[in-house]
């Protein structure tokens, strides 16, 4: 039998994949759309259209990934500069708390890049006319997706490990990496010459700083107490690590207590008294874990034991099924794509609107899953939506790509059965 070859592209796929799979898949003698090779050549060539399929989609992940991660790591930094500026933290100390920012930027990130590279592969394959060599040649969109799903999976799987594990890790460490900066107050806080404002209701003053944490004509003004204002003077200090953290012992001066609602003023003189130096650390010093520092055990299982964790218990379980739920919206976002790009133009003017209403279905998915997040903090009967919302459009969109629904104009069609015709398209 004589093979002949019902497409030939330009392109590497067409020398490499397309031009190949499609000539030796049909001949022009083939009864009923039997194919020429058998079946073991045959899955050979699959494979092949796989590992181009998904290689095409991998590589635009990657550099999406990458330079998005990049490009908003460089925003973060700028707005940590302060570390180094106002907190007095060294070079080395800057560039950690900035890396260790990459692991929760990747993972919001993941979702978005995964679509965008789906989105960017399939419209290359439209505009190139491989999609169509490769539908006319009996490949369906399951098929098509197939290695596309793949990948979300890779990368939901990826997304996963970041916010079930690696996230609570690295913000616990950049935490450590700040107290740890800010508790050199020899270097950080008080500085010679300079008013110094650690926060918004301390002031502190040094005439002189000198090496080995000892200070010079020191003044400071604390407003931290509702009720009084204390005002600090010493002729000399000395920074001490005590076993309750950091103290500023204060020598020879006087200290005056001003009351908020009389307006009294009383002063006292002093030989010898310790400042607290753990409230000057911006209000970190003994405070419990953050919301990103908690493990997902730790949000779905607060210790209502604590006031202060059983008042923000529904928000905490909110957090721990999003960290869960929000790894699926890699493969649900990736099938929003493969579903309007590998459904027939529904424009003369090809597949501009499709893209166009692939964006705004991807942008709506994941607005939804966010406001989901927020709504659940409030009422936890809703936290089961998080995975419900995403899961059903991984459903329905492999459905729809199976055959087992297929579009008519626009209407929904329910197809009797997966029933190949001359083409093998689903």
């Amino acid at each position: 039998m004589k093979r002949i070859s019902i497409w030939s592209s330009t392109s590497f796929f067409g020398e490499r994949v397309t031009r190949r799979y499609c000539a030796c898949y049909r001949t022009a003698s083939c009864r009923e759309g039997q194919p020429l090779v058998d079946k073991q050549h045959r899955a050979r060539l699959l494979t092949l259209l796989d590992r181009y399929i998904f290689k095409q989609v991998a590589v635009p992940f990657l550099l999406i990934l990458a330079c998005t991660t990049a490009v908003i790591w460089f925003t973060q930094m700028l707005q940590r500069v302060d570390l180094m500026v106002e907190d007095g933290g060294s070079l080395l100390s800057f560039l950690r708390v900035t890396v260790l920012l990459i692991p929760s930027l990747v993972g919001v990130i993941l979702p978005f890049a995964v679509f965008a590279a789906v989105l960017y592969a399939l419209n290359l394959f439209v505009t190139d006319s491989e999609l169509p060599a490769m539908r006319a040649a009996g490949a369906s969109r399951l098929r098509l997706a197939r290695p596309v799903l793949v990948l979300s999976i890779l990368a939901a799987l990826v997304s996963l490990y970041i916010n079930a594990d690696l996230q609570p890790k690295t913000y616990r460490q950049l935490r450590q990496t700040v107290e740890d900066v800010r508790s050199d107050i020899a270097q950080s806080l008080i500085r010679e010459g300079v008013f110094v404002q650690p926060t918004a209701q301390i002031t502190v003053f040094a005439q002189e700083v000198r090496p080995g944490g000892q200070f010079i004509g020191l003044f400071i003004n604390d407003s931290s107490d509702p009720r009084e204002t204390k005002t600090y003077t010493a002729e000399r200090g000395l920074f001490q690590m005590a076993e309750t953290g950091p103290k500023l012992l204060l020598i020879e001066g006087t200290v005056q207590y001003r009351d908020r609602e009389t307006g009294r003023v009383d002063v006292f003189r002093y030989i010898e008294t310790a400042v607290d130096l753990a409230a000057f650390d911006r209000g970190s010093g003994g405070r419990s874990l953050d919301e990103t520092e908690r493990t997902v055990s730790q949000l779905l299982n607060p210790d209502l034991s604590d006031p202060s964790i059983a008042r923000l218990a529904d928000r905490y379980r909110a957090a721990g099924h999003a960290r869960l739920a929000t790894p699926l919206y890699c493969p649900a976002l990736a099938v929003v794509a493969l579903c309007f790009l590998l459904s027939p133009p529904i424009s003369r003017r090809g597949y501009g609107q499709q893209v166009l209403m692939a964006i705004g279905c991807a942008l709506l998915l994941r607005t939804g899953g966010f406001l989901l997040q927020g709504l659940a903090a409030d009422l936890g009967a809703l936290n089961g939506l998080q995975y419900i919302v995403p899961l059903a459009v991984i459903l329905l969109g492999s459905v729809y790509l199976s055959g087992l629904v297929r579009l008519e104009g626009t209407r929904l069609v329910i197809a009797a059965g997966l029933q190949r015709g001359r083409t093998g398209t689903a």
